[in-house]
């Protein structure tokens, strides 16, 4: 995994905004509470700790840099990528699902995204046979999915009607007193009204 000046720039966008504060019309304001970037870079950093990230990959050096005021490196194959600041309050990043917080005590936590699973492909529907049902007017085509995944199409005077889906248990339908089961396995039985 390259080091990648995106995640770069949000970090350090991140550990700016955090130092400076945006005020709600978005114009940078430096709050009284929070020192300038100037400021926060004169302060005399103490090595605190290393601490793996969720990616298994990158590292956060922290380090102390006054009362109440953290820095973290991150650092991903020996190239550092970002750093974030923090004083009395947390501050995040984020880039491709991991995401980092370096929290007003020196604590970092990150986590990753996982990626949504991709759907299986659709079963390819396979047409194994055409029945004439029992009013000998109407007709289904049949097919197969999967072993126990069968469906059938019914048609009357060239217009589907209906399509039975038999997926693991049997399929029922009726029309005009025409009833017709489909059962996993593939087999269909149609029969009328006495």
């Amino acid at each position: 995994m390259r080091a990648s000046r995106t995640l770069r720039t949000a970090l350090v966008a991140a550990g700016v905004t955090t130092a400076l504060g945006i005020s709600a019309a978005g114009a940078l304001a430096a709050p009284a509470h929070i020192p300038s970037v100037a400021q926060h870079t004169k302060a005399k950093r103490g090595y605190v700790t290393t601490v793996k990230l969720a990616d298994e990959v990158s590292r956060a050096k922290v380090y102390k840099t006054g009362k109440d005021r953290y820095e973290a490196e991150i650092w991903s194959e020996g190239a550092k990528y970002g750093t974030l600041y923090t004083q009395g309050m947390p501050t995040h990043a984020q880039h491709n699902g991991l995401h980092v917080t370096l929290h007003p005590d020196g604590r970092v936590s990150s986590w990753v995204e996982r990626a949504e699973p991709k759907p299986e492909p659709a079963a390819e529907r396979v047409l194994i046979g055409t029945s004439t049902l029992a009013d000998g007017s109407t007709t289904a085509k049949i097919y197969r999915l999967t072993a126990d995944h069968y469906e059938a199409d019914v048609y009357a005077g060239g217009k589907r009607l209906d399509t039975l889906v038999a997926d693991g248990r049997a399929a029922y339908g009726e029309n005009n007193g025409l009833h017709v089961a489909l059962h996993p396995d593939g087999r269909l039985a149609s029969w009328g009204e006495a």
